[in-house]
């Protein structure tokens, strides 16, 4: 029997320019760049503003002063406790002669990458943690090639931490969730059934898994003939499964590290962090962006249209085609303003908090940030400063850096504080210059000096920041030493 009732409900939906903005807000520099002109090819409504705005009259050569900045900060006044020690200059229409030379980056590492991708699961804060631990043990490849059980012992006698097999299974699960497919793999085996898992079904997905679930061992012997009869496939098809795996990636930590080699000999910071007088001066960055305007011509061809009132199908036509175009313009206009605004009232929430790091340019300096603590100070979501930091730069005194070199862990220290991680990387790489060179400090003798200090640390982690620095083991540091 239908039974006729009113509910009332409440849903969130995102407008025109809130859905662009959150598209644009994950582009760097010179993504947008294409973007901005892509638009302006298709859409004849928008165009280019050459005459300067009211705050352009000064000349573009002029170096920013703390005289020609002291701007009002809506956005900032919430956002800092001493709001003076922060000032927008929002460049993103001033034309320069020249882009921002190319300092050092560093470059985010595969396991931030992970990390980071880990913030912005849901799960309980243990199997995060957990999860987080277990990516830091993955191999270049992206293979975690210690077992779970040796893991469990790790922590129980390095960390006193006790967990199950069932909870780090967990853990797990949800790091072989990240991008790209197919790390967290304890094996080539499950590397290539989690890569087959992401694609679509269709009968060269379905053989492929079922090749490498039960003839992974026949597979890679290459007899294809007895896999071949065991499915029951033809030639054809079987071609096609076995051309599936193929396409697999074996190894997909070495995907991420060879784009990234690629990607650092194109950056282009979005971001200026300049200090003048023992002020900070935070700017975006707009060398690529073109000035947008709506154009004048469709506006007033709405107007004079609208005025005829005329009721002829092509003059309709006519107009409704204007007004799209035109609605089309300030939508895409309004969505940029709004990723700006976005994207520097992030930056001077990071500027903020790593306050100390700017002035000084001293990693150790760096406090422990996560994206959740930029995204309760800024009040926005954290997927929303997820894409604000993601593939983000910002050009310092001291170099280029990306957004997500700011992000790191805490280690605890025995009076109940917390510090970096990269201040412990800073402290490891001074132990390793000043050590004696015939006889290279262990990794367990660093942990030791360090636990001495007060860090909580242990050795299996001074091997990864070692690694992440580009440090030798002490075994090669010492052979190094007697080939001299």
């Amino acid at each position: 029997m239908l039974k006729q009732e009113l509910k009332i409900s409440q849903r969130q939906r995102l407008s025109p320019v809130q859905f662009q903005m959150i598209r644009m807000l994950g582009y760097s520099t010179p993504e947008m760049e294409e973007v901005v002109n892509k638009e302006l090819e298709a859409n004849p409504a928008l165009e280019e503003t050459h005459e300067p705005l009211p705050d352009e009259e000064q000349d573009d050569d002029s170096q920013l002063t703390p005289e020609q900045d002291d701007i009002d900060i809506m956005e900032a006044d919430s956002l800092v406790t001493d709001t003076s020690q922060y000032t927008i200059k929002d460049n993103f229409s001033a034309d320069r002669a020249s882009k921002p030379q190319q300092g050092f980056a560093s470059e985010e590492s595969f396991e931030d990458s992970l990390t980071s991708q880990l913030d912005e699961l849901d799960a309980d804060k243990q199997t995060l943690d957990l999860a987080k631990y277990l990516v830091a043990c993955l191999d270049d490849n992206g293979y975690l090639t210690r077992s779970l059980s040796d893991i469990a012992d790790d922590l129980a006698f390095s960390m006193s931490i006790e967990v199950g097999l069932s909870q780090l299974e967990a853990a797990l699960s949800l790091v072989q969730q990240l991008e790209p497919a197919g790390v967290g793999a304890r094996d080539l085996r499950e590397c290539l059934m989690l890569q087959l898992g992401r694609l679509h079904s269709s009968p060269a997905v379905d053989n492929a898994m079922i090749i490498v679930d039960k003839y992974f061992d026949s597979f890679t012997a290459k007899k294809y003939s007895l896999i071949r009869s065991h499915l029951g496939i033809d030639d054809e098809d079987f071609r096609k499964a076995i051309d599936q795996i193929l396409h697999l990636d074996p190894k997909p930590g070495n995907t991420f590290a060879s784009r990234h080699e690629t990607v650092s000999s194109q950056i282009i910071p979005d971001f200026t962090v300049e200090q003048y007088g023992g002020n900070l001066y935070v700017s975006l960055n707009g060398f690529n962006y073109a000035k947008l305007s709506v154009s004048k011509v469709y506006r007033d061809m709405v107007e004079e249209l609208s005025a005829r009132g005329s009721t002829n199908d092509d003059t309709r036509k006519a107009l409704d085609f204007a007004r799209k175009k035109i609605d089309d313009a300030d939508t895409f206009i309004e969505a940029i303003e709004q990723r700006n605004r976005t994207l520097t009232r992030t930056m001077i929430a990071i500027a903020n908090t790593q306050k100390v790091f700017f002035i000084s340019g001293d990693p150790s300096d760096l406090v422990p940030m996560k994206l959740k603590d930029i995204a309760e100070v800024v009040r926005f979501d954290l997927s929303t400063i997820s894409r604000a930091t993601s593939n983000k730069y910002v050009q310092t005194a001291y170099g280029i850096f990306p957004l997500r070199y700011f992000f790191s862990d805490a280690i605890k220290t025995d009076e109940g504080g917390e510090v970096s991680n990269k201040k412990i990387m800073a402290i490891i790489k001074q132990l390793v210059d000043s050590e004696d060179k015939n006889s290279p400090l262990t990794d367990a003798q660093i942990a030791r000096k360090l636990n001495d200090e007060g860090y909580h640390i242990a050795r299996r982690t001074i091997a990864k920041y070692r690694d992440e620095m580009h440090i030798q083991s002490s075994n090669i540091r010492t052979a190094n030493s007697q080939t001299r």
